[in-house]
């Protein structure tokens, strides 16, 4: 080889380690974070604000007194569960939906002095059987931020980092006796945020091995009120199979059947559609059965199934409560649309049966009209 082919793969060799840049390391998320994943806690819960009398009559409290009387209200919930879970994930991002459980509430009334001190207790009033409630807008967070857990290379003493709201800084490592996952190292954590008038205060208990939420204490301050709110985990799992949604105020559950990889679930209720990522192995056949609560398709309406944009065929069946539509594909990834579309009227199931009625009555109302009118009509000889 010549001197000038040896020079020339040199400079080219040394050009090319000047122009390689430093790799951008991604970090995968947490093996526990995953679409469906839940955490379900009991939440001790209270939340005092300064109120009139008047102001808890109209929440429904028999209070008593003159209507302008200033009292603290001592609002708790008893028996107060919380549920949150991954409905979206496309990491870093989070996508989670807030389900608060059936429970009680009992408000105890304080008298507020002129020095702004708080006096005798004056009423307490018990409101039993709150309903569950599905918030019907779900909450987009971005790792490390407060979903079912922080990412577990963030537990690390001493490390601060930053989430929407507050600034974090792991603080020490604790046992949580008592709690099935909590027997591993637990990372205390903190969080704070103050400005001129709110401040809101947080400890979370992570599990070191999953980065999961154990136990989480906040306290809040604002103008209005001051709260505070301890969760402890009772239960953590798993539901890729079924999804809370709400459309008008009202909750449904929405289940998936499918052999393939769930990656994404997104219910819009303004625009009606349901949108699917699936992913599996390159052509292998993939099939995915969806339950529609028919409580959630608007009267007069049917479905629309769309692959990567494309609409394709599919399965529709249905029973007294719920409509069953049924796709299949080869694998890859793929997203899947689910719309409900407004049925022309002449394709509805209702409009032949009435249009053939509508004729039987006519024809039967001529038959009699034409007979009466036989009979009406002179024999001619």
């Amino acid at each position: 080889m010549s001197k000038k082919c040896i020079l020339l793969i040199f400079l080219v060799l040394l050009l090319q380690a000047f122009m390689v840049l430093p790799a951008r390391s991604v970090s995968e998320p947490p093996s526990a974070i995953v679409l469906g994943r839940y955490n379900y806690f009991s939440d001790n819960y209270w939340i005092i604000y300064n109120k009139t009398v008047q102001q808890l009559r109209n929440e429904g409290y028999g209070a008593s007194g003159d209507a302008d009387l200033l009292v603290c209200a001592n609002y708790t919930r008893l028996g107060y569960t919380a549920k949150s879970k991954i409905v979206r994930l496309s990491w870093p991002n989070l996508t989670l939906q807030f389900t608060e459980g059936a429970h009680d509430m009992n408000v105890t009334t304080y008298l507020v002095m002129e020095d702004g001190s708080i006096g005798e207790k004056l009423e307490t009033f018990l409101r039993m059987n709150v309903p569950s409630y599905v918030h019907p807008y779900p909450l987009e967070v971005k790792d490390p931020d407060l979903g079912v857990g922080f990412g577990p290379e963030a537990l690390v003493i001493g490390n601060t980092f930053a989430a929407t709201l507050l600034n974090f800084t792991v603080n020490r490592t604790e046992i949580l006796a008592g709690t099935p996952w909590g027997q591993n190292n637990t990372y205390v954590s903190l969080g704070y945020f103050a400005n001129a008038t709110h401040s809101y205060d947080w400890t979370t208990w992570s599990d070191s091995e999953s980065g999961l939420f154990l136990k989480l204490v906040v306290i809040s301050r604002t103008p209005t009120f001051t709260s505070y709110e301890e969760l402890n985990l009772v239960e953590t799992g798993v539901e890729v199979d079924r999804f809370d949604v709400v459309k008008s105020s009202q909750s449904y559950q929405i289940h998936i059947d499918t052999n393939s990889s769930l990656s994404g679930f997104v219910f819009d209720s303004e625009t009606n559609k349901i949108n699917l990522t699936v992913e599996g192995a390159s052509g292998t056949p993939g099939i995915l059965n969806v339950t529609v609560p028919k409580g959630l398709v608007p009267a007069g309406y049917g479905f629309e199934v769309l692959i990567d944009d494309q609409a394709t065929s599919y399965t529709l069946t249905e029973d007294t409560n719920n409509y069953y539509v049924a796709v299949s594909y080869h694998h890859s990834t793929h997203t899947i649309t689910i719309s409900f579309v407004a049925v022309a009227l002449w394709n509805q199931w209702w409009f032949w049966p009435t249009i053939g009625a509508a004729i039987v009555v006519v024809m039967i109302l001529a038959y009699f009209f034409l007979k009466r009118r036989t009979k009406k009509t002179p024999n001619s000889k």
